[in-house]
């Protein structure tokens, strides 16, 4: 080939690379010379790799001249504080010589990090040949035992980068200095930790939701400090120890996001004192407050249930849009209010303090439960206890409610493996019979509502520590602690009826609406249209999902059927006598159980899947027939009741307006009720004429 070619070229570029190369290596590297000839090999230095040192010095075909290195010069050890030698630059793309067969050629695609390793610490280089098959660990270095990952920086190498692959940064565990291996560098959220990850994983939950059983049970040793420290102190110092207190949970839980709350309050302590007590603050309170949560819900919104700042901040909202329609009546005068809304008025005017502290109380910030501003200020005034000018005597009911909170807990962690809501949309559950469907519903309704009967009753006993819990005394003088009670456990875990359920199931929410929301809507003069647009109100509250607006609709369903049914047992005698035998009340309440819970879990079903194809592709798989026997039943009792009230001689007309009222879900249902009104208005206005008449005689 001809001196002034190509190849000369090239090899005369890479021999000039290679001798300033390792010329910055110190002077035991000679530099090749131009003709490519290599002189005597010295004692390696530095920490080479295995790869590096697959051919031995003493092999004749590595010291024969060769026109192109196949192997890089290692790197010594850097004192701490120095930067790392230059490396030579990578040769174009196409201009790399093919691999010697049986020596892989090892190279650095760029260089390696700023910030030098920490002494000790071993480094190794991979060969740039064929990935190892999964669970197969990297060539070990010399010494130190460490090795480095296939990728830089966490980064798997791009297919096809062939000799310019990359070589890992990150040693594994063994090699001393620098990040345990699988733990990405600088990408840990704010209030993360390793150890929290860790004991998760080992106790098979989510990171999240062991943060959120490590902040309620905080609370107890906020409590405790709260009642020997603070009790009938200056007010301004409890506000601000809730305040605080609060603060450090919801960062502890969601990092910096705790802004979203801090900003509401901000903005709520606000429309207060600018607005006053006017129905204008209540409307811009309610407006704000839940366009912001409906905001989250939108920008936050998952196919499965996360633990993020959206789920405080719906207890958040409830507690602000409550504090300014009681700011707004402790503005009437006491003739004009009910004795429920006296009690519940806000007299004086909060300050900022006093807000922050009633929003980030530590016992309901999470989780709830909900309370009113009146009884947060007996409470800082430490006026909620048992023995007036001494501390609560709650200690023994506030533990258990927290023995029963982790006793649930304990059979919600023990049977969640075997109980999951992804079972229902499987395959396999879609094969089963008819009865394991129907069983499989049943218990998995059963069991899956005890995640939040745990953080109510675990929450509950923080308030009745505190004191929070008071709720006056009985007949006979005994202590009250139910006032934050959000369980009645005993009559949750026993009642066979679905208004039985619902009266002992998240309690302080349903009170807040029906004091709020049913209850203020009393002027529309419809008390079912009150109860549908306030289980509206609770769907969208809980999230955009459709499955919640499908639940609470059922819910509503469900509710009118068991009334129909009972009004049913009780206006026949026949029934009536067959329920009252008394060897029979043993069955019929077994088969009320089974028939509650399965109806129960199945309105669960779109309630814990959210989304239309979750629970869509339970409802319409071709072996699901309950919501085909719920419709069956249903027109069952409508005909059932019919034919009762036509043997009692009722007017037909009479019972069909007394069955269809409550069921304006169909336009012949809606037809036949104002029909039935114009004809009572006529009859009424005719037997008005006619006493006017009789009395004019």
């Amino acid at each position: 080939m001809a001196p002034g070619s190509s190849p000369d070229r090239r090899q005369r570029a890479w021999a000039w690379a290679w001798a300033w190369a390792c010329s910055c290596h110190g002077p035991r590297h000679g530099p090749r010379s131009c003709h490519g000839a290599r002189p005597a090999p010295h004692p390696p230095q530095g920490r080479w790799s295995r790869a590096a040192r697959r051919v031995p010095a003493s092999n004749p075909a590595a010291a024969s001249p060769r026109p192109l290195p196949a192997l890089l010069s290692p790197v010594p050890p850097q004192p701490m504080g120095r930067r790392a030698p230059p490396l030579p630059p990578r040769p174009p793309a196409g201009l790399a010589p093919p691999p010697r067969p049986g020596r892989p050629v090892t190279a650095w695609r760029g260089r390696p990090p700023v910030a030098p390793p920490t002494r000790g610490v071993t480094f190794a280089l991979v060969s740039a040949g064929p990935r190892p098959a999964a669970g197969v660990r990297p060539i070990a270095a010399r010494r130190g035992g460490g090795a480095w990952r296939g990728a830089a920086n966490g980064r798997r190498a791009a297919p096809g980068s062939g000799a310019g692959a990359a070589v890992a940064l990150v040693p594994l565990p063994g090699s001393r200095g620098g990040r345990p291996a699988g733990r990405p560098a600088g990408n840990m959220a704010a209030g993360s930790g390793r150890g929290l990850a860790q004991l998760a994983e080992a106790l098979g939950s989510s990171e999240q939701a062991l943060r959120l059983i490590l902040s309620i049970l905080m609370g107890y040793p906020f409590a405790l400090f709260q009642r020997y420290f603070l009790f009938q102190k200056e007010t301004y110092l409890i506000h601000l120890y809730n305040a605080l207190t609060g603060l450090s949970i919801a960062y502890f839980n969601f990092g910096m996001q705790f802004f979203h709350s801090l900003l509401c309050v901000l903005i709520q302590f606000l429309i207060l004192r600018l607005m006053g007590r006017t129905i204008t603050a209540v409307f811009t309170t309610f407006l704000f407050q839940m366009t912001y949560l409906m905001a989250g819900y939108y920008f936050t919104a998952t196919e499965h249930y996360d633990i993020k700042w959206t789920m405080p901040h719906c207890v958040l909202t409830l507690k602000l849009i409550g504090l300014a329609i009681d700011y707004y009546d402790g503005g009437k005068d006491l003739e004009f209010l009910t004795p429920e809304q006296r009690r519940f008025a806000v007299r004086g005017v909060p300050t900022l303090l006093e807000v922050s502290g009633f929003s980030y109380f530590y016992g309901a910030f999470m989780v709830g439960p909900q309370f009113s501003m009146t009884d947060y200020q007996k409470l800082a005034r430490g006026e909620m206890t048992d023995v007036q000018g001494q501390r609560p005597n709650s200690f023994v009911p506030a533990l258990k409610r927290l023995s029963l909170g982790l006793f649930f807990l304990v059979t919600y962690t023990l049977s969640s493996p075997y109980i999951s809501d992804e079972y229902l949309i499987s395959d396999d559950y879609m094969e089963k019979p008819f009865w394991f469907r129907c069983g499989y519903i049943l218990i998995w309704g059963k069991i899956i509502l005890y995640k939040y009967v745990t953080c109510w009753l675990v929450t509950e006993g923080v308030c009745i520590l505190v004191g929070l819990g008071y709720n006056g005394k009985d007949q006979n003088g005994k202590p009250m602690w139910d006032a934050c009670a959000n369980m009645k456990v005993w009559l949750y875990e026993t009642t066979p009826l679905f208004t039985g359920t619902i009266a002992s199931f998240n309690i302080n929410t349903n009170a807040w609406v029906a004091r709020y929301i049913f209850k203020r809507l009393k002027f529309l003069g419809n008390k079912l249209l009150s109860q549908a647009l306030a289980l509206f109100f609770l769907a969208i509250w809980h999230g955009l999902h459709s499955g919640y607006l499908v639940c609470f609709q059922m819910e509503l369903l469900i509710v009118i059927v068991e009334r129909q049914v009972i009004n049913l047992v009780r206006d026949s005698p026949p029934l009536s006598t067959l329920a009252s035998i008394t060897a029979l009340q043993p069955i019929f309440y077994v088969l009320q159980q089974a028939n509650h819970w399965m109806f129960m879990g199945y309105s669960l079903v779109p309630f814990c899947l959210f989304t239309w194809d979750k629970w869509m592709k339970v409802f319409t798989s071709p072996k699901q027939t309950i919501h085909t026997t719920t419709l069956f039943s249903l027109l069952f009792l409508f005909l059932v009741q019919l034919c009762l009230l036509i043997l009692n001689r009722a007017s037909l007309f009479t019972g069909v307006q007394v069955y269809l009222f409550p069921w304006p879900r169909v336009v012949l249902h809606l037809i036949i009720g104002v029909a039935l009104y114009s004809q009572i208005n006529c009859a009424t206005k005719r037997k008005a004429k006619k006493s006017r008449v009789t009395a004019k005689r």
